[in-house]
């Protein structure tokens, strides 16, 4: 037990600037996400009538066309207001994996080389790998910790925000819960391959921050051609003319025109293959391509979105974090053949 302890006292002593920097900083994200949830969840405790009413956390609105009545004008703006503030605060879920694998990833192993102390290090140890595994583990651990409360905090404040339950629900995707820890682990393992290779602790940061960015945009164009392949159009009216359910939890890939011989087209790739000059539309989501064809009846396609159902949330989230996982795996394999390979400075 002592030797753990020492060992944490040591890693923490080596990295404590950074280490003490992200807890502020994720301290202060946490305690504001909390701050708003439990301020968005006040408001529904106020006065549930007038959320409900205004189609929020519900599929339902007022009755007419007259806006919501006097007594909720004044709640409803304050609500407003704060959700707006609340979402703003969503993106830094997004954004804490990746300041995290800069800040925390790429020193790990640069600061050793660039101060001259890694020769002695990788000669007292077994092997440069068991090293590496050891230099790693205690920051990796501390910043997940950290990463795990930012996750358990955007899940409260985006349930808040959209006043439902988000089990299956597509809502503020990538922004919360198990796909920023998971981004965070891959984050960190890539900061870390970064830092070995380059070997010099301000440079090491700075291209972290580029190579970071490059894999993750990569990783989320991938997501969305995968997720593409797997959506389906919906209609928003069935054939007998009767609305379709709308499924507020699915994850949209697209929205157009599903034409009669069941091909989909964007409107923008209607109108830029000529298809259509102007829009004719009917209350039943039926689209014409001119106020004759309205008059005929010749519908050239029914309004459609392309999207994933919100009960697949579970398993999306499931595989997206596992992708980011397996490529922080494969950068903790990178780092561990860099660093066999190294010659200090």
């Amino acid at each position: 037990m002592s030797s753990l302890l020492t060992w944490a006292r040591i890693a923490f002593r080596q990295q404590r600037w950074e280490l003490i920097l992200v807890s502020v900083g994720v301290t202060g994200v946490a305690a504001g996400m909390l701050w708003f949830a439990s301020t968005l969840d006040a408001f529904r405790a106020v006065s549930p009538e007038c959320l409900a009413g205004a189609g929020i956390g519900s599929g339902f609105a007022f009755p007419d066309d007259t806006g919501p009545p006097v007594e909720c004008q004044s709640l409803l703006e304050d609500f407003y207001s704060t959700q707006s503030m609340a979402t703003n605060l969503m993106s830094m879920a997004w954004a804490a994996p990746f300041g995290l694998g800069v800040i925390l990833g790429a020193p790990i192993v640069a600061r050793e080389i660039d101060g001259g102390t890694a020769q002695l290090a990788w000669s007292l140890s077994r092997s440069r790998v068991s090293w590496l595994l050891r230099r790693i583990a205690f920051v990796a651990l501390f910043a997940l910790a950290l990463l795990a409360v930012v996750a358990v905090a955007s899940e409260l404040l985006a349930a808040a925000i959209q006043q439902r339950d988000l089990d299956e629900d597509f809502a503020f995707f990538g922004q919360r819960g198990l796909p920023v820890v998971a981004r965070g682990a891959g984050a960190m393992m890539i900061g870390t391959l970064v830092g070995a290779f380059v070997g010099r602790v301000l440079p090491a940061i700075l291209a972290s921050v580029l190579v970071i960015g490059l894999v993750f945009v990569g990783l989320s164009l991938a997501h969305d051609r995968w997720n593409e392949s797997e959506a389906r159009m919906q209609r928003f009216w069935d054939e007998a003319g009767n609305p379709v359910p709308f499924d507020m939890g699915a994850l949209d890939v697209d929205y157009g025109l599903q034409t009669p011989d069941g091909e989909f087209l964007s409107y923008g790739e209607a109108y830029e293959r000529g298809l259509l000059t102007e829009t004719f539309q009917d209350d039943q989501g039926r689209v014409y391509a001119s106020a004759a064809d309205l008059q005929a009846g010749k519908v050239f396609g029914h309004d459609v979105r392309v999207s994933i159902p919100g009960e697949r949330y579970p398993e999306l989230l499931i595989r997206d974090s596992a992708v980011a996982v397996l490529v922080g795996g494969a950068a903790l394999g990178g780092t561990a053949a860099v660093v066999r390979r190294r010659r200090p400075r």
